[in-house]
């Protein structure tokens, strides 16, 4: 017999959602860009990241950052995400699965949607890396990213904003909120993304690919869409169609 649904948690859901979702992540998001936007701070990280390499970005090609958690941390991402389609297409048709068809068509339009939309965001963007710039032996003057034009700039700009592969990693946070009906601990859920997101910017921060900053609204588009494509997917629906986790 086909387990049927249970949630944890109703929808819509009360005040509390939205201040922890919405409303919190927002103020948080809105100060910080606030300060980096309007100090050195971004700086002040990649000149110590700079420094520790030797005055120099010694780890931009070394196998490490670029191979390990740029290359390959890039085509684990993408596995997981095939993965999740194969077993979304099977919840169609096999019977233990077909309850959890909502959340995992949600998972796995999430997983291509957030990295998609910062890819082409990034269209719009002509800020240079860290390692285009004069401060640190290239050509570019720094100049904080907000300050740079926004408008399409088409394949050929130098793209470093925001941070595209840290999207990747972030872009799990739908893990989250696919298993929020029904998780006892629904935080926990919040840990694939955090922390490969994390790692994927801090990789790309040594090898000076990006600032913080950079990674900064990476996180917060990726979160703000996940909350978004939730919503859209009217999770009132889905426990007619999970089991609890």
């Amino acid at each position: 017999m086909r387990s049927m649904p249970v949630a944890r948690r109703a929808w819509p859901p009360g005040r509390r959602f939205w201040t922890l979702h919405l409303w919190l992540p927002l103020l948080a998001f809105g100060v910080l860009a606030v300060v980096f936007e309007t100090t050195a701070l971004d700086l002040w990280f990649a000149d110590r990241l700079f420094a520790l390499q030797g005055g120099q970005w010694a780890l931009r090609n070394h196998w490490f950052t670029y191979e390990v958690m740029h290359h390959y941390g890039k085509l684990t991402v993408i596995a997981f995400g095939l993965v999740m389609l194969a077993v979304a297409v099977l919840s169609c048709c096999v019977d233990r699965l077909k309850p959890w068809r909502w959340p995992l068509a949600y998972l796995v339009t999430g997983l291509v949607l957030a990295p998609a939309i910062l890819s082409f965001f990034k269209h719009f963007s002509d800020v240079p890396c860290p390692w285009d710039l004069a401060r640190y032996g290239a050509e570019f003057a720094y100049r904080h990213s907000l300050e740079y034009p926004f408008g399409w700039v088409g394949l050929h700009s130098r793209s470093c904003f925001p941070a595209g592969h840290a999207a990747g990693g972030f872009g799990l946070l739908v893990i989250y909120f696919a298993a929020w009906p029904y998780a006892r601990r629904p935080a926990l859920f919040l840990l694939p993304g955090l922390l490969v997101g994390e790692a994927f910017g801090f990789a790309q921060q040594l090898r000076g690919a990006h600032f913080v900053s950079h990674d900064l609204w990476t996180l917060a588009l990726t979160w703000f869409v996940a909350l978004g494509l939730f919503v859209l997917f009217r999770p009132a629906r889905w426990t007619r169609s999970a089991t609890t986790v």
